[in-house]
Parts: structure tokens; sequence; C-alpha cells
């Protein structure tokens, strides 16, 4: 009978493995070995290295369970390890609270304590075995210049959309004002994280973290930490217990399966002599004693498996992690030495209040960290100051902004003048205060362009009212001599030396549609896919509010740009004026909603292949607003004409009216500010012409002079020396 009862049971943990990869694709709790079989790959001699250094913490091992037999050990050492945490975030939700760290640790601390609230219900066939490690996990209190630290930082970066194929550890190393590894245990935490198989798009899973056990990277190496989820950093036991796992591992640990991310598929060992052979669980509990692999029953409730009820460490992986710890492998051991633990290192003890960290973000309507605004527009400023409590806060800005609240977390500011301008949040507490400042930039509600533009980058230099985004440095946006739709010149990026994920912006100027009904945006672009992997995507986007928030009008995905353009290929792409294809913004149907719209602006986000990089190369050229045929026509029938242009006084506009007409003319400068207020004239058919800038008080630039004759608009150009 009990044969036939360990049958069923074998038979329905097969049926469950047989669907973890199913399962896999949703929740995958572990990636360790993944993300070490990946640096291997990159690196055949880390595997080497990595080899030798597991022997040796082997041997170690060894050596310190028969000074336990020969009692040779003498009082409990206790093992401290001090901790960071790096909040990698954009200021969204995973952006989480120092509560939710110092819960999370709180229970790592009682799982290496053996005092968590279950380990009453641990199975007797294991429960003796469950000792207290005594490592014990603490806050660092001293970051790596001596600065004053509550242990956890939090740091605006993209990253937190983490690729597990190229990761950017970029706040610990052996640099000055790093997070050295030897000297803390760096934890990131970060919204997602894509596998080092696909990009974070198209991963089609969730991963909860990863980290590398000791040996897979020379000591002090950046990437010795470990990266979770920030969804199970928090105060629910079952969530840190993942951290707890993935610490397991940094310890030197291995799944009681043995060394892969995979449970369930044959008997493995991880060479722990009071871990029992098994192989391993995934989401499920199955009643002990569980004798699939052994016979005397399985450690189910290991933290370092995959089952549903993580709840122990035995007394051999206590000993496998202290013998980590007093290993020079990876620089453990210098982690929890004295010198690292005093007052001039981490000082995990100090107790003191440290200064708060300003730090704050925007939102207007839905969308966050806007930093462009139309005269007159109000942003929200949120302060999400870390590092301390802030007491005393005060907001302030520029160019006479309008704060509401000067001392609340959250103030709305209205910006009533056009210009740079800044905002500079002040938070403090009895210890100090420091200060952050964000740059606004306030532009008129004025359409840079109400009639036919045109722009083919012939003149060298970004030309007046484009701007050029980098946001994540490196490569970007440059004008390329050589290689255009017309002409000789475009826009291009150099992709073979854009890193993964890079996102470049190039913006145009503002356009009036509202005024001219039925007119069009078209733009010609070029393009060369690396191969047919490649995920480049250039995603054309546009902004009724000076910027303020943006629509997608047309993401282009690599395989669309290339077809019919460069083709795929590695070979660096120059195309001819043939490899130009000419697209239609306003035919799109996401774009109709903009043409009813006086002030609108486009931009090209072009995002590099997210998973590898460096790719073949894109270009921009013929970048037309085109008013309707009917405002041309009539340019032409009033023989429209400025001169001289350029000047350096005065201009006159002369024009021809066969009937009776009202007409309306203004001065503009290049950022839409009118210079030359609006001046109204009822005019008989003739022959007619008037002055601009008669007072000559119009400084040296460039000007755009409007006329208007019975609701129809035209715009000259107007250069004064």
């Amino acid at each position: 009978m009990k044969k036939n009862i360990q049958t069923i049971l074998l038979s329905m943990f097969v049926g469950s493995s047989a669907i973890f990869a199913q399962v896999h694709n949703m929740v995958m709790p572990c990636q360790t070995y993944n993300a070490m079989e990946a640096a291997f790959a990159a690196d055949p001699s880390a595997k080497v290295r990595y080899d030798d250094e597991q022997e040796k913490l082997r041997l170690a091992t060894i050596a310190y369970e028969e000074s336990l037999k020969n009692h040779k050990v003498g009082a409990a050492i206790q093992y401290t390890i001090p901790v960071v945490f790096h909040i990698l975030h954009m200021y969204g939700p995973e952006n989480i609270a120092d509560a939710n760290c110092v819960s999370a640790l709180a229970n790592i601390n009682n799982d290496y304590a053996a005092t968590g609230p279950d380990v009453g219900t641990i199975s007797p066939l294991f429960s003796a075995l469950y000792i207290s490690s005594d490592i014990k996990f603490m806050l660092a209190h001293k970051d790596p210049l001596g600065n004053c630290t509550n242990g956890i930082v939090h740091h605006y970066n993209v990253n937190t959309n983490w690729n597990q194929a190229a990761p950017n550890y970029a706040y610990s190393g052996t640099g000055a004002g790093l997070w050295n590894p030897t000297k803390y245990l760096n934890i990131y935490v970060v919204n997602s994280i894509c596998p080092s198989t696909s990009t974070c798009s198209s991963s089609g899973g969730i991963i909860v973290g990863y980290t590398y056990k000791p040996g897979t990277w020379g000591s002090g190496a950046a990437q010795d930490a470990f990266v979770i989820r920030s969804g199970w950093v928090n105060n629910n036991i079952s969530n840190t217990r993942s951290l707890s796992h993935e610490i397991g591992h940094w310890l030197n640990l291995s799944h009681p399966w043995g060394n892969t991310n995979n449970p369930g598929v044959s008997c493995g060992d991880d060479g722990v002599a009071d871990t029992p052979i098994t192989k391993g669980f995934f989401s499920i509990c199955p009643g002990s004693p569980w004798s699939g692999c052994t016979a005397g029953g399985e450690n189910v409730e290991n933290i370092m498996d995959y089952s549903s009820c993580p709840k122990m460490f035995t007394t051999g992986q206590t000993n496998v992690m202290r013998a980590a710890l007093a290993s020079a492998t990876s620089g453990r051991n210098n982690v929890i030495s004295a010198t690292n633990l005093g007052p001039t290192v981490t000082d995990v003890n100090n107790i003191s209040t440290c200064a708060p960290i300003a730090d704050c973000y925007t939102t207007y309507g839905t969308a966050t960290q806007v930093y462009t605004v139309c005269v007159g527009g109000t942003l929200t400023f949120i302060d999400v100051s870390y590092n301390a409590t802030v007491t005393a806060r005060n907001w302030a800005g520029t160019g006479g902004a309008v704060v509401a609240t000067p001392t609340g977390v959250t103030t709305t500011i209205t910006f009533p003048n056009a210009g740079t301008q800044t905002v500079t949040l002040m938070a403090g507490n009895a210890t100090g205060t420091t200060t952050t400042t964000r740059t606004v930039s306030v532009l008129p509600g004025l359409a840079n362009y109400a009639a036919t533009y045109q722009e083919s980058f012939e003149t060298a230099g970004l030309p007046t009212n484009w701007s050029i985004i980098n946001q994540t440095g490196g490569t970007t946006w440059q004008q390329y001599f050589g290689a255009a739709a017309t002409g000789t010149n475009s826009y291009y990026m150099a992709n073979s030396t854009n890193p993964n994920g890079a996102i470049d912006i190039l913006e145009t100027p503002s356009y009036d549609f509202a005024s001219n009904p039925g007119a069009t945006f078209t733009y010609k672009y070029a393009y060369r896919q690396q191969t047919s992997a490649y995920t480049d995507q250039l995603k054309v986007q546009a902004s009724s509010n000076c910027g303020g928030s943006w629509s997608d009008i047309y993401p282009m995905s690599a395989s669309v740009m290339q077809s019919g353009s460069g083709g795929i290929g590695t070979a660096a792409f120059i195309p001819t004026a043939g490899q130009f294809k000419t697209y239609t913004l306003t035919s799109h149907p996401a774009f109709n909603t903009f043409k009813t719209q006086s002030n609108v602006r486009i931009r090209f986000m072009f995002t590099e292949d997210a998973t590898t990089g460096f790719g073949n190369n894109i270009f921009l050229d013929d970048i037309n607003f085109n008013a309707p045929l009917g405002v041309n026509e009539l340019t032409q029938s009033i023989h429209l004409i400025l001169y001289p242009n350029p000047t350096t006084g005065s201009a006159t506009i002369e024009f021809t009216l066969s009937d009776k007409a009202e007409v309306k003319y203004n001065v503009i400068d290049i950022t839409g500010r009118k210079v030359e207020a609006d001046k109204t004239l009822s005019l008989s058919p003739g022959q007619h012409s008037v002055m601009v800038n008669e007072s000559q008080k119009l400084r040296s630039g460039i000007y755009f002079v409007n006329l208007e004759l019975d609701g129809q608009k035209m715009s000259r150009k107007l250069i004064v020396e």
C-alpha cells in the first residue's frame, strides 16, 4: 500500500515537472545558473577560474567541518554583512519605500537565525538540522566615501528594466565612490529582469532574481552583486524567501538538485551531506516524507529549492556559507572583517541620523518626468527625498514661477514667462540640508511655423528650432555630409557605436495645423538592419502642449524600416538617394487629433536593439510641413515679397490685392514670441506696402513676418544682421 501511495505521489510530481516549462514562462524563481553560464560563455577563462575557486571552497568547507568535529572551533562567530539596497527606478512604483527594504531584511535575518514564524511547522525529519547560521545582515551606515547613509540608495536609472544579457552595474565596483562588493552586499532592486536569451519586451515571463556564486568573477568585480525584482522586496515572507535564496547562492549554496535552474528533471545532488538527493520541486509542497529520489525523505522545505513551502537551511548548508565567508574567494572574508565593519568603512553599528538627499520628479497629466511646458502652464512637483526623514522643505523657482505650496511634499508650479527656468527643492532635518535642481523649458504657445516649412539639412549645423535629446549618453543624432534623399546632407545615427537600449531623439520645430487645413507632414528615412534578430525601433511622436506629453503616432520596427531600403547586413550602411523611403505622417490615423492643433511638435525617437546593440545606421532627410497649395497660390497671386532681406534695419512687405481685403500682420522671433504686435488694415484693391522693424529695435537674428489675408496665413523668414 505504501508503494502504491508513493507511486501516485510520484506521478503527480512528474506531471507537475512536465508542465514546468510552461509555468517557467510565467515565473522564473531564480536565474543564477543561466547568468553564470552566460558569463562563462563570454569568457571561457572565467569557468576555469570558477572551478579552481570552487575546489578551494570545497576543501575549506571540509576543513571547517573537521574543526567542528574535533572541537577546534571556539565560541560561535558572529558574521556581520553590511548591506546596501540600490533601488533603480524611473519614479514609478518600482521606487519602493525604504520600509520595504527594512522589512525584507528583517525576514532575511530571521531565515538565517532560524527564528522565522514558521519554524515550528518544519518537518520533524529535518527540523533538528536547522540551526542559527550566526550570519547577520545589517544596513551599512557609511558609503564608500565615508558619508552618512541609511544603506538604501535611490537611483534614477533606465536600467530598472534590467537586461540580464548586458547588465550595467553602475553603482558597484572598485573605483572611488563606488560600492565595492568586497565591502558590501550590493542588492539591486529593479522593475523587471530580462533573461539572457531575449529582449525585455519579449521575455514572456517574470524573473524574480539572480546572483553569482563566489569565484564566478574576480574579487571586487562589479558583477558580484544580486538583482531582485521590486515586487519581492517587502514584508511578505514568501516573497523575501527569494532574497534569502539568492543570498544563499552568493554564499556558495547550490540548488538541492544541483547546479541548474531546472527542478524536476532528474535526481541530483548539491554536494552537501545532509541535503538528500532530490529532483527538486516547483510551486508545490508534497507531503513529507517525500521519497521520489531518497527513500528516507527529501528536504522539500529547503530555502534553496523552488517549492511553495521554503522554511529552512540545513546544518551542512550553514557550514558551506560560513566557510565561504571565511574565504578570500571573491573577497567574502573582507566583507565581514573588523576593518571593514569599523567606523571609517561601513560602520554598521552607527545609529546617528543622516541628512536627507533631496530628490524630486514632475507629473503632467499621466506623464512623469516632464520638464517642458507652454507659457502659463503648470507642472506638479513631488518630493521623493531619501536617506532620512525630511522635516524642513522649500520649493523655489526662477522667472516668476508661482509655487502653490512652498513647503509641501507635493506642489504645483506655474510658469508665466518663456525661457529656461529652474526649480529648486531644499530638503533637510536637524542634521543638515541638501538641494536638487530641475531645469524647465518654458515655450511660447505659438507655432514656430505657420506656413510651409521644408528642411533638407543642407546648411551645416543643427537647424533653427530643432533639438537633440541624448537620453542614454554616447552616440547621438548628427549631420552626415555625403548621403541624402535630395541634395548632399542628412541626419543619421552611427549605430555601430551605440550600445544596447540606447535612446536618442531628434525633435523638430512646431507647426500650425489648425490654420492650415489639409496640411501634410512627410519625412524620408533609410535604414539597414544588422541582422534579422535586431529589434531597433524608430518611433515618431507628436505633442500639442510644447512637449509636455507625447503621443506615439507611428512606431516603426526594424523589419519595416529595412524593407525596400537598406535590407539586412553588417556592412556599414551609407544609403543612395533611391534607398530613402517616404512616409506621410499625417495619413496615419493616430495623427488625426493633431490636425486641429495650432502648436504641434514632432520628434523621431530611435531605440537601439535592447539585447546586443551596436547595429547599423539610420538616416533622416526631407522633413517637410506642406501647407495646402491654395496658400502657395495665394502667395504667388498677390506677388508677396519682403525686402531687403537680409537687412540691417527695417524691411518692407509688398503685395498686390485684386479685391478689397482685411490684412493682419505681425513679427515673431524663432521661439514664437511676438516682437511686433498684430496690426490690422482694411485695404482697397491695388499695390500696398507696409514696413516692419520700423523702429529698428530688433536685434540680429532670425524672425518670421506673418501675413493673414481674409483668414489665410502666409509667412516669410526675415534675417536681421
